[in-house]
């Protein structure tokens, strides 16, 4: 790539760029990676519970979704409020 080109895009882990080589690199965190966690959990198991709801699912499968789903929503809401202070 020439220093010319409109599509370059410079700043980004992996640019050629020599001046930003040498910077540091965001990894991901430990909290990043538990709040995607928590939010793919949660989409899998509202998901579960829907297909439970259209099939002919026992309780049991009704209730561990819903218990999954709202394990879910509070470590997220908790996360999200501890975050604040």
């Amino acid at each position: 790539m020439t220093t010319s080109d409109p599509y370059r895009l410079d700043g980004f882990p992996g640019s050629t760029d020599p001046a930003r080589r040498d910077a540091p690199r965001e990894g991901i965190t430990r909290d990043r990676f538990v709040r995607t966690a928590l939010w793919l959990v949660l989409v899998i198991s509202t998901v579960g519970n829907m297909v439970a709801s259209y099939s002919a699912a026992s309780t049991g499968v009704h209730l561990v979704c819903g218990g999954v789903t709202a394990v879910c929503v509070t470590a997220l809401v908790v996360r999200h409020l501890r975050g604040r202070r």
